[in-house]
C-alpha cells in the first residue's frame, strides 16, 4: 500500500504534528482534545506505520484513558515504558496519576512519579491528590495550602472541586519544585493533618508509614 513507500517519513511527520500540537496547546494553558476526530485519525495512521513505536504504544494507552479503559490504558502504557522511553512527559505523568489514583503501592508511585520529574523536572504538569475529606472552610483551605507548600518538593497546590460519576468530589492539584525528592507519604500527611478538628491539631502532628496508613503522634508537652 502507498504508506509502505514512505513509512518512515509519515511516521516522524505524525510523531511531530502530535507533539507540536500537544506543545502548542500546553503553551496556551489548555488540555488537550483526545476527543477531536483528529486524534483518533493520527493514532491510526501511526498505528499502520510504525505499529511497534512506543510514541505508537502512547497513543494507544491514550485512546484507551479516553475511552475509559483503564486495564488497555495500563497494558499499553506499560508496553511503551518497558522500552525504556524517557522522552514522552504525559506518557510517564499519566502512569504516575494512574498508579496514584488506583492506590498502588507508595513505593512503586513514589519511583513512577520521581522517574517522571527526573527525566523532566521543568515540567508544569500537575499531580492530581484525591482528597478524602474537603477543607471545611476557607480558613482551612488556605492551612491546607501552606502545609503543602511548606513541604521541600512542593511549588504550588491548587485545592480543586469536581464532579466524578455524578458525585463532588475534592482533590489538591501539586506542582513541583526540581530537583527535590518526591515523597508522596508527606503529601498525605499534610492533608491528613487539615482534616483533623482544631483540638486535634494543637495536640497531634501525622505520620503515614504508606499513602493508606497514618497515625497520630502527640505534640512534645501534650
Amino acid at each position: 500500500m502507498w504508506y509502505h513507500r514512505y513509512r518512515m517519513l509519515i511516521g516522524i511527520y505524525a510523531v511531530a504534528v502530535l507533539v507540536g500540537v500537544r506543545e502548542f496547546m500546553v503553551a496556551r494553558d489548555e488540555p488537550v482534545d483526545m476527543t477531536n476526530p483528529a486524534w483518533s485519525d493520527m493514532t491510526a495512521v501511526v498505528e499502520r506505520v510504525n505499529p511497534e513505536d512506543p510514541d505508537t504504544e502512547f497513543l494507544r494507552a491514550m485512546r484507551a484513558m479516553r475511552d475509559g479503559d483503564e486495564e488497555a490504558f495500563m497494558r499499553h502504557a506499560e508496553r511503551a515504558l518497558a522500552t525504556g522511553v524517557k522522552h514522552n512527559d504525559v506518557l510517564l505523568r499519566a502512569y504516575a496519576q494512574n498508579l496514584l489514583s488506583t492506590g498502588q503501592d507508595w513505593r512503586l508511585v513514589n519511583w513512577t512519579v520521581n522517574r517522571w520529574r527526573r527525566n523532566h523536572p521543568a515540567s508544569a504538569e500537575t499531580l492530581a491528590l484525591p482528597l478524602g475529606q474537603p477543607p471545611r472552610d476557607e480558613a482551612e483551605e488556605e492551612l491546607l495550602r501552606e502545609e503543602l507548600r511548606a513541604i521541600p518538593w512542593i511549588a504550588d497546590a491548587e485545592i480543586d472541586r469536581y464532579t466524578d460519576g455524578g458525585k463532588e468530589r475534592w482533590r489538591v492539584l501539586l506542582t513541583f519544585i526540581p530537583p527535590h525528592e518526591v515523597d508522596l507519604r508527606q503529601a498525605v500527611e499534610a492533608t491528613t493533618y487539615v482534616s483533623l478538628s482544631p483540638e486535634q491539631r494543637a495536640r497531634f502532628t501525622v505520620r503515614c508509614s504508606t499513602l493508606a496508613d497514618c497515625t497520630l503522634v502527640p505534640r512534645p508537652g501534650t
